[in-house]
């Protein structure tokens, strides 16, 4: 693999990394109850995370709402490559904050603001692993502040909308062959960001169907954000030739610099219910669809040309269904399955490995203190591994699949009602 290419292939992290379990490159880090719910909370607002999931569903909080919490994520895989003996993929445990709060306001409306989590990576191999020209090590994180307005048009109608302002990050390192010599590698560093300069937006609707039914319906535009960063490449091994050594470092060293791409990320509808089938038993439904096939070709500013990448991916689909028990005064269990659409076909890259995504939540919210509720969430996220292609050190283009991988996510928050 040459040195352009393998720097294409590690900047695209930018735009193809995500948490190895989230459709796409999404996150769903809300709030931890709302994840205990799969997000089937479009409908009606559980906490202030109502920013995220439906800014029309912000008129349900009568009260000064905060909702302060975090998620934590522990990803690990084995992957096959070629058939042969499964390698390890372990990036360790990530931290995933959040901070929602909504301020009712006279006249109907409704104020809200939220940041959190919306895109991220965590992915990490053994340097000598079968694909590390691709990959060894990389980890995006991003961050939106959400502020959003509603209004309740009539006692059954209440409609949303809102801004959504991007920070986006990035550092991944890779061992790429120099000019398609698989024995002569170099080691490629990425760092970069977009500054927080892309704006998205967001609208959304909220209808009681019956005093005990609603729907929801969302719909957050596309953004296209320009991250920014540098390239530096170093040979990580040796020619066996002091001089031709000499004169490669010189090259790579000019090979370095600044570097760019334009990513646009993709507009997504999402749909849901909510059913107070009970006093104290709750239903909640959630479908969404996200056009990640927007995402066919990344161009790269690079320090001498512009170069492009085909990646053919498709749109995905996210259906979830949670529900929720009030089993004792104060005390409420929450439960979860989602599944979720593998976005990649033919890609040569092993930043976000194919499969369909399982996850299974469950979670014990406490009203503990008048306005006070303490909320404990944990999940696990199995991958339903499909086989796709990445070019090998050696040039060829080799098959890799999950053989295994699942995810542990733990999370805990603290909601206050004034």
């Amino acid at each position: 693999m040459s040195i352009r290419k393998g720097f294409l292939v590690a900047f695209a992290a930018v735009g193809l990394a995500s948490s190895v379990f989230a459709a796409g490159f999404s996150l769903y880090e809300a709030s931890p109850k709302t994840c205990a719910m799969g997000g089937a909370v479009v409908g009606k607002a559980m906490d202030a995370s109502a920013n995220f999931h439906n800014p029309a569903t912000l008129t349900d909080l009568t009260n000064i709402t905060v909702t302060l919490g975090f998620m934590t994520e522990h990803p690990r895989g084995r992957i096959k490559v070629d058939g042969g003996p499964s390698e390890t993929m372990d990036p360790g445990y990530f931290v995933l904050p959040s901070f929602q709060l909504v301020i009712p306001l006279p006249w109907g409306f409704s104020f809200g603001i939220g940041a959190m989590p919306e895109y991220g990576l965590g992915t990490a191999y053994a340097d000598t692993w079968s694909l590390n020209n691709n990959s060894i090590d990389t980890t995006v994180l991003s961050y939106t502040v959400n502020p959003n307005l509603a209004y309740k048009i009539t006692d059954k109608w209440s409609v949303g909308a809102g801004l959504r302002f991007l920070y986006f990050d990035f550092e991944q390192h890779s061992l790429p062959s120099y000019n398609d010599n698989p024995r002569i590698r170099l080691h490629n560093h990425l760092h970069g960001h977009n500054a927080m300069r892309d704006l998205g937006w967001q609208v959304g609707t909220k209808y009681d169907l019956f005093d005990n039914f609603s729907l929801g319906l969302v719909y957050k535009s596309r953004t296209v954000t320009r991250v920014e960063g540098e390239t530096e490449n170093r040979l990580a091994t040796s020619t066996g030739n002091a001089w031709a050594d000499q004169m490669l470092s010189a090259g790579l060293k000019q090979a370095s610099g600044v570097a760019s791409t334009d990513i646009e990320l993709p507009q997504s509808i999402i749909g849901g219910f909510n059913w107070d089938i009970t006093k104290t038993v709750h239903l909640g439904g959630v479908v969404s669809w996200s056009q990640w096939s927007n995402l066919d070709t990344l161009y790269f500013e690079m320090p001498t040309q512009v170069k492009k990448i085909n990646l053919n991916w498709k749109d995905t689909w996210r259906m979830g269904l949670g529900a929720s028990w009030d089993f004792y005064e104060g005390w409420s269990v929450l439960g979860s399955y989602v599944f979720e659409t593998d976005c990649s076909k033919n890609q040569d890259s092993t930043m976000l490995p194919a499969a369909n995504r399982h996850l299974i939540t469950c979670g014990l919210a406490w009203n503990c203190w008048r306005g006070l509720e303490l909320a404990l969430t944990y999940g696990v996220i199995v991958m339903d591994g499909i086989g796709t292609h990445a070019t090998a050190p050696d040039g060829h283009l080799a098959y890799y699949e999950a053989a295994f991988g699942i995810s542990h996510a733990a999370g805990f928050s603290i909601t206050y009602r004034f």
